[in-house]
């Protein structure tokens, strides 16, 4: 009798125990909901006057606005720059660029003649962590390379095309 009684009472203080040792708090919870990114494009992306000449070849303009041919193109004088974007969002906020997955296309706008923009780069550089200043905004500049073909292929006159760019919050 006397050792169930010692196990009643140790059971008692046992479920008096775990009573004892529970706590239950109110706690808070936060969010912030901030400006979503906008892009806008200061100067487009031109790769400048040139000739082909026989065989065609390659203009670079870099994220910095330095332009140089390969093959047989023949720069010419006149207004050649990067791509300038003005990125705003929240201030010193970490956002990505996505460059462009695929070449774009600029047309001929008489022939319908094309020419090939592929190899982007950029500054800050693409899937590298930047970050907005304090004022929420930051600069971006896309280069690219711009495949050009004789003559024949390229005829004289202006070529346009449009392409892609993706900005996100990290």
């Amino acid at each position: 009798m006397y050792r169930n009684l010692i196990t009643a009472a140790v059971l008692l203080l046992m479920i008096h125990g775990k009573g004892w040792a529970q706590a239950s708090i109110s706690a808070q919870a936060f969010a912030e909901v901030i400006e979503a990114l906008t892009a806008q494009e200061n100067e487009q992306l031109s790769f400048g006057r040139f000739s082909p000449e026989t065989n065609g070849g390659n203009i670079v303009v870099s994220p910095d606005g330095i332009r140089s041919a390969q093959g047989s193109v023949i720069l010419a004088s006149g207004v050649h720059n990067p791509g300038r974007f003005t990125i705003t969002g929240a201030p010193n906020a970490a956002f990505t660029i996505q460059l462009p997955d695929a070449p774009a296309v600029l047309t001929h706008q008489g022939s319908n003649k094309t020419m090939v923009v592929d190899g982007w780069v950029s500054d800050p550089p693409s899937g590298a962590e930047a970050n907005t200043s304090p004022d929420g905004s930051r600069l971006v500049s896309i280069g690219a390379t711009l495949s050009v073909g004789p003559p024949d292929d390229n005829p004289v006159g202006i070529y346009a095309g449009t392409f892609q760019l993706t900005f996100f919050y990290n």
